[in-house]
């Protein structure tokens, strides 16, 4: 099976990373690629399908926005997964909520048990005169 090139926006990848504020090599270990590899795709534009998938994992975009369309583009663009600052606060709070919610559902429970087992022997020591003690 031959390896499948792809011409990709060598200048997204640059400025994706740069507004990172990482340099080639390191883009080039979080990817598990060589650093002459990050220079090539920035300047050639010829990448392996394995190699745009993990440039694009790490730069967090969709694969298929590291393609060349041919269109200059001025300014990174947001990705679809990104998640602002305000939404991150809130689903912090969501997933405390639930935490917090759980951990009363099982102090609500736990205490009821506890009962339950304090009077099951109860009635268990006072049948039995030698738990009277």
């Amino acid at each position: 099976m031959e390896d499948e090139t792809v011409k990709i926006d060598g200048k997204r990848i640059r400025q994706l990373r740069e507004a990172r504020g990482w340099s080639q090599e390191h883009l080039a270990s979080i990817c598990g690629l060589s650093p002459r590899t990050v220079q090539r795709l920035e300047t050639e534009g010829n990448a392996s399908l394995e190699s745009r998938m993990a440039v694009a994992a790490a730069l967090e975009v969709a694969a298929g926005d590291l393609l060349d369309t041919g269109e200059s583009i001025a300014s990174p663009a947001p990705s679809a997964a990104a998640i602002s600052p305000a939404d991150r606060m809130k689903i912090g709070l969501w997933i405390a909520s639930l935490v917090l919610v759980a951990l009363m559902f099982q102090l609500v429970v736990g205490l009821s048990l506890g009962k339950q087992a304090a009077e099951r022997d109860n009635r268990v020591c006072q049948a039995d005169p030698a738990c009277r003690r």
